[in-house]
């Protein structure tokens, strides 16, 4: 389910609608050579799947114009706009720039080749790392985050330019270490995205859609009570009408009192 959705994704933002290309087709061409670009179009789009374990594959792609940044920051992005999930057994997808050994030298490499184009210049950013091990106990959490945050922040040129925000961070720097291998890469929209987690950017929107239907109640049942307290009718310029006779005195008291001369 997850290669069918995202090859309906490019790195322009179009969703893709069956006709690949959009490519105009000729009525008077034989439909073997139409089903044959379409097929050789899929291979193209298609992805290596590796099992790495029970609940969890990774999927290279093969075509090298795609950027797996871009193609799942317009997916997750179009799905938290639409607010509609897509998948059924999909829980999370994540993009990975770069794989390496899983050693703290390799890793501090691969980083300073990833993210040297995007945080070494004059452009403020704010950044975090977000860092997870599974089946390998030679690395220790902290020896990588400091590693991958010296190569971030460590250049005296560009250092006053980055700064770290865990809360909401512009990029996070994720890296995922599975056995011997560690999977690097840069996102974007980390927390607005539920941490490119399906379930919980599901859950976000059905939560914001109760808190809706929740205010909208009690404003209904406090116009309601309201009226029950005025006696159903308008509170507005409610003022209660004087009895007649207080009302006479009013206007005779008004009149002049006649004096003799």
């Amino acid at each position: 389910e997850v290669i069918h959705l995202l090859q309906e994704y490019n790195t322009s933002g179009n969703q893709g609608n069956g006709n690949h290309g959009n490519q105009p087709k000729d009525p008077a061409g034989d439909v073997s050579d139409e089903i044959a670009a379409e097929i050789a179009q899929l291979k193209r789009r298609v992805f290596d799947i590796m099992t790495l374990s029970n609940n969890m594959m990774f999927l290279a792609l093969r075509d090298e114009a795609l950027d797996p940044t871009e193609l799942v920051h317009r997916l997750l992005t179009d799905l938290r706009e639409s607010k509609q999930r897509r998948t059924r057994f999909t829980q999370k997808i994540q993009p990975v720039l770069h794989t390496c050994y899983a050693s703290v030298e390799e890793i501090t490499k691969t980083a300073r080749v990833m993210l040297e184009g995007v945080f070494h210049n004059k452009t403020p950013k704010t950044f975090s790392i977000v860092y997870k091990s599974r089946n390998n106990s030679s690395l220790k959490r902290d020896d990588v985050i400091m590693a991958v945050a010296t190569v971030a922040t460590g250049n005296e040129e560009w250092s006053e330019w980055v700064k770290v925000n865990l809360d909401n961070p512009e990029w996070a720097v994720t890296v995922d270490v599975f056995q011997g291998v560690a999977f690097l890469g840069l996102l974007r929209d980390f927390i607005l995205l539920a941490k490119y987690n399906i379930d919980n950017l599901t859950a976000e929107w059905k939560k914001e859609e109760e808190e809706e239907e929740g205010t909208g109640e009690k404003t209904e049942n406090k116009n309601e009570e309201d009226g029950e307290k005025n006696g159903g009718e308008s509170t507005e310029n409610n003022i209660a009408p004087e009895p007649e006779e207080k009302a006479a005195e009013k206007d005779n008291s008004a009149e002049p009192v006649p004096t003799e001369s």
